[in-house]
């Protein structure tokens, strides 16, 4: 389970990479331009490829 610090650092990371112009790894119902929307609902499909390492050697990755 992640944390919202850890949530909230992985959709800003990836909502930084889509307006720096990477592809979306989503079909997106509508129009939506605003990265961070995207990026959400990429986090919430499981489909961002970052994974977090936190100290404890617990890993969470999504493929």
């Amino acid at each position: 389970m992640l944390s919202r610090f850890e949530k909230a650092r992985i959709i800003g990371a990836r909502a930084l990479q889509l307006s720096m112009g990477a592809p979306v790894l989503i079909k997106l119902a509508d129009e939506t331009i605003d990265p961070v929307r995207i990026a959400t609902d990429e986090f919430e499909k499981g489909v961002i490829p970052i994974s977090v390492n936190r100290r404890n050697k617990v890993r969470f990755k999504w493929e």
